[in-house]
């Protein structure tokens, strides 16, 4: 309650307020109201009889108990309402009231309420969606620091599109039908889907206009070729939505991801929302979920902590295209992806991304699927193209720079030992001593040897300890501060 009181404190003064109430409790609200607002009036109508007024009879000349169709009258005739507060239980009654043109909508729910059904009817006739969620979770919990709910608070923005789909589009004709197919699939009207097309040279854009035709939500983006960062920067420049997401052209999704991704985002104005994926293997059309992601506690009931947000860059795979990102984070902070890298620029972008989020919060169901020709393909190189991650961690040093944060640095030290780990699992002999002697450099820019194996082994295993150690070892070991 006190979070509602919070908020009617922030607003501008109203005439009218229409209550829907289930208890004493928010009953007194009502007198709350009047003491700070100095309202003309607050319409109530009761779903439980046992509730009194007593304890606001001083108001009773400001204070008109009715039925909800006595309200509709009201509203029908020139008394219209400007708020309305309801209560626990009062899920279908104030959906009944989507008609009356009410600017504010201000309430509370039990966890089993679908507070997501409200917003949607609500949404394009109310300036302001305000709804505070019991998350049900017990007393013990709450002591420990826990909230006991989360809010969803919602302002009109300037554009009617609230999630914007970004899809890079180049020579992908095969796969485009099943793609935007189970994009379209959710009928929501506030999403947008925008194809980029970096330059086609197959039918891919011609497809794409015949779906814009049957579906105005399918919007074809032309620019001349330049990459999938380009592509992805020119859907990020275009998208009108609050939210942006991205989908591979070549992928596809079930067909409730983005549905279940903004509906989790919005309860908790979340910066970062994701889901789990799958693997989807084109020989057998089989499909296997990719574990150990971090669709667990505190992500799965949300988190405002900040070191748990920025953990995610070392404890969750880089699949940047299962995720909802919040363009005011994006432009904010110019968040881009790094046009200048030929490859994996989807490294610095979720890095970069996840470091300048304030909350987290994830959807446990595995909803996109990653295509791949066949089960156990690599689909990574193994020759000199590797040495990217050079450019890439160059980009990343100069970023977690302006933080001044040693935490920070030590996060990225992790990610460049799981990424340099990596390659050197996969490059080829030929190219191998060149890029070890480019990692040590890296490695050796923020910290030394110690403080680095304490954090390997704090937050990768030991798997990487060996050759690590042997580098070291091979380079001559020199006077380091841990």
């Amino acid at each position: 309650m006190q979070q509602i009181k919070s908020y009617i404190s922030k607003m501008q003064s109203f005439n009218r307020a229409l209550f829907l109430s289930t208890s004493q409790e928010f009953v007194e609200l009502a007198k709350y109201l009047l003491d700070t607002k100095k309202i003309q009036a607050v319409y109530h109508v009761a779903l439980k009889p046992y509730i009194e007024m007593e304890e606001v009879s001083e108001y009773s000349h400001k204070i008109m108990n009715c039925t909800l169709e006595e309200a509709r009258v009201l509203s029908e005739h020139d008394r219209k309402f400007d708020i309305v507060f309801f209560d626990y239980g009062c899920r279908e009654l104030v959906v009944s009231c989507k008609d009356m043109l009410i600017p504010y909508v201000v309430g509370r729910m039990k966890r089993d309420e679908d507070y997501f059904g409200v917003w949607e009817r609500f949404r394009s006739r109310s300036r302001g969606i305000y709804i505070e969620q019991d998350k049900g979770i017990p007393p013990e919990e709450i002591a420990l620091g826990n909230a006991s709910c989360e809010i969803l608070d919602w302002e009109k923005g300037k554009s009617d599109i609230e999630l914007s789909v970004v899809i890079p589009v180049y020579n992908v004709v095969p796969y485009l039908p099943r793609c935007i197919e189970s994009l379209i699939a959710w009928k929501a009207p506030y999403i947008e889907f925008l194809f980029v097309n970096d330059g086609s040279t197959d039918e891919s854009a011609s497809l794409i206009r015949e779906y814009s035709k049957s579906d105005e939500r399918v919007i074809l983006v032309d620019k001349e070729n330049g990459g999938c960062a380009s592509a992805r920067n020119k859907g990020i420049e275009t998208a009108r939505g609050r939210y942006v997401g991205f989908v591979d052209s070549d992928d596809f999704i079930e067909k409730s991801m983005f549905y279940k991704l903004l509906r989790r985002a919005l309860m908790g104005n979340y910066d970062l929302t994701y889901c789990g994926y799958k693997e989807y293997y084109e020989d057998t059309q089989e499909s296997q979920p990719v574990l150990n992601d971090c669709l667990a506690a505190p992500y799965l009931g949300g988190t405002y902590r900040e070191d748990k947000v920025q953990s995610l860059c070392i404890n969750t795979r880089i699949a940047i295209w299962r995720c909802l990102y919040k363009k005011s984070v994006l432009d904010t902070h110019q968040i881009r992806f790094h046009e200048d890298l030929k490859r994996y620029d989807d490294l610095p972008f979720r890095m970069e991304y996840v470091l300048a989020a304030g909350s987290a919060a994830c959807v446990p169901e595995y909803l996109y699927y990653y295509r791949l020709g066949r089960k156990g393909q690599d689909v990574s190189c193994t020759d000199d193209r590797l040495y990217v991650h050079f450019a890439i961690f160059e980009h990343l040093d100069n970023y977690v720079d302006k933080y001044k944060d040693k935490w920070l640095q030590d996060l990225l030290q992790v990610v460049k030992i799981q990424t340099h780990g990596y390659a050197l699992s996969k490059i080829e002999k030929p190219y191998r001593k060149e890029y070890i002697k480019m990692a040590r450099v890296q490695l050796d820019r923020n910290m030394g040897y110690w403080r680095t194996v304490c954090l390997l082994l704090r937050y990768t295993g030991k798997g990487n300890l060996g050759w690590y150690t042997k580098m070291k070892l091979r380079s001559g070991f020199k006077r380091e501060n841990v």
